[in-house]
């Protein structure tokens, strides 16, 4: 058995004459290894970085829209708990930030819509128009139809109902 050097330098010669080289690994990473890897990590954080910030996006939309549609479902619900004849006051455009909640019970006016609606706008309309019944005989109806937009930043429609109100018959 040899007496091994556990470090062989260049000038060290083993008894036998010839150079020897050792078959230990490294002990540290090389310069190309450390910038693979730096690579390799800007790429994994780069791409978690967008994934987070597409996933923020989305959800902020997300919220718009479940915003929008509770507010066209709120004025629907103000407009169609109006009596017939009244029911066209409410119609018109509310700009951002300025919609107008349901008429609470007891109160005289409308106050507005909590800040959370305060990116949205809406714009009611309201026409009378006669509807055929065509699985009634073409039995014509008349009455109002309501639409109710809800537009987000942009001017992007987020929501938009619309429904027909017949006229109340007579008793």
């Amino acid at each position: 058995m040899t007496n091994r050097p556990t470090d062989p330098t260049p000038d060290t010669k083993p008894e036998n004459g010839g150079w020897q080289v050792s078959m230990r690994r490294p002990r540290g990473f090389t310069l190309l290894e450390a910038l693979i890897a730096s690579v390799i990590v800007a790429m994994v954080a780069a791409t978690a970085s967008m994934s987070v910030a597409v996933g923020a996006s989305i959800e902020q939309q997300n919220r718009l829209s479940v915003l929008a549609m509770q507010a066209a479902e709120l004025q629907m619900s103000s407009v169609l708990e109006q009596s017939y004849d009244t029911m066209s006051a409410l119609t018109g455009t509310e700009a951002v930030g300025a919609m107008l909640a349901p008429m609470r019970p007891g109160a005289t006016v409308r106050g507005l819509l909590p800040s959370t609606f305060s990116e949205l706008s809406r714009v009611t309309t309201i026409v009378t128009e006669n509807r055929t019944l065509t699985q009634y005989n073409n039995y014509t109806v008349s009455g109002k139809r309501i639409d109710v937009t809800v537009i987000g930043p942009g001017g992007i429609t987020l929501a938009h109902l619309v429904r027909f109100r017949g006229v109340d018959p007579t008793t």
